[in-house]
């Protein structure tokens, strides 16, 4: 069985036309998915889509909002990636204490942390806020917190 996976935002962007500037993201990231047991938090598709709203301020935002659209068609038809649940008394017990103790103010990264530390998923993130941080509470982490450059396939 291969090892779970759990994707920030970040890493689905692109499925939204959002240009992410990750090296070899286009010949990587096909990879990842064959290689891992991928998931993602709903909760993404939120930030996703507040992302595609923010970029397409003061332009054509009809262009923005068909490609969140087609984005997300795309992304529940593939096989190769599943949604976890949005939350549950675990998850939210763990985002609580990242905010409470460690105060990580953003709420999507703290849903998706906690997600990940549920689960006990490795996670896939670019912020530095969550690569940093360090629990000896294995309930309160990820089985480990990797970035792009770091994750092998």
């Amino acid at each position: 069985m291969a090892e779970p996976l759990l994707l920030d935002t970040t890493y689905l962007l692109p499925i939204f036309g959002i240009d992410v500037r990750l090296a070899g993201f286009e010949d990587k990231f096909p990879k990842i998915l064959n290689a891992y047991d991928v998931h993602y938090n709903p909760i993404s598709l939120v930030e996703a889509k507040w992302i595609s709203l923010r970029l397409g301020r003061g332009t054509d935002r009809k262009k923005f909002l068909e490609k969140y659209r087609s984005g997300v068609e795309a992304l529940l038809a593939d096989k190769r990636i599943s949604q976890t649940r949005v939350t549950d008394g675990a998850i939210e017990l763990v985002a609580d204490s990242l905010l409470a103790d460690d105060e990580v103010e953003d709420y999507f990264d703290r849903m998706i942390y906690a997600t990940a530390a549920v689960e006990q998923s490795h996670l896939l993130t670019e912020d530095k806020v969550l690569v940093r941080l360090e629990s000896s509470e294995k309930e309160r982490a990820p089985r480990s917190t990797v970035s792009w450059k770091g994750i092998s396939v």
